[in-house]
């Protein structure tokens, strides 16, 4: 009986041992953060050669990673296309618009439509995915022209487009002061 009690007692601290230390181990943050510098990372353009980010002239950049199996990704880069063009349009700024494709080619009717504005970048060896650390799909990172980060949105939802409408807009607006 008593070395009944006694195993009991060790599974019991055991199994306290366990989840303290999985309930105790967040999830670590994100490394690219609001005031972070972008990272200088080369990727390979769909059409072919190389790009390094820091080589794309614009005074705003918008960043987007896309997976042609994320369902959101799909309706979010129509909308923010349209709101980047809006934007640059209206106040006469440069604002660059990147999609980093995380796996597989895009669907070619989505580049198609998005048209030669869009610069299509694969990350065929995870080097941006590990530089800008997503985690979640559509995840859109906003630089100014000191490749500063200045926003950063993670999903896609009914109020996307007014936010990132308003963030560009402030942004480039800042930029021109």
């Amino acid at each position: 009986m008593r070395l009944v009690r006694y195993v009991l007692f060790l599974l019991t601290v055991s199994m306290t041992i366990v989840m303290v230390a999985t309930t105790g181990a967040a999830e670590p943050p994100y490394r690219l953060r609001i005031g972070d510098h972008a990272p200088d990372i080369e990727l390979t353009r769909l059409e072919g050669g190389q790009l390094r980010l820091s080589n794309v002239n614009r005074q705003s950049l918008v960043v987007t990673f896309y997976s042609p199996y994320c369902e959101p990704c799909r309706r979010e880069l129509p909308v923010l296309a349209r709101v980047i063009a809006r934007v640059a349009h209206d106040t006469g700024s440069d604002v660059r618009m990147v999609v980093i494709v995380t796996e597989g080619p895009p669907i070619v009717s989505l580049v198609r439509e998005l048209g030669s504005a869009v610069i299509w970048l694969l990350d065929d060896h995870q080097k941006a995915k590990a530089a800008f650390d997503p985690r979640t799909l559509p995840c859109t990172f906003i630089f100014g022209s000191n490749d500063v980060v200045r926003h950063i949105n993670r999903g896609f939802g009914s109020e996307y487009e007014t936010r990132v409408e308003g963030w560009l807009r402030r942004l480039v607006s800042n930029e021109k002061r």
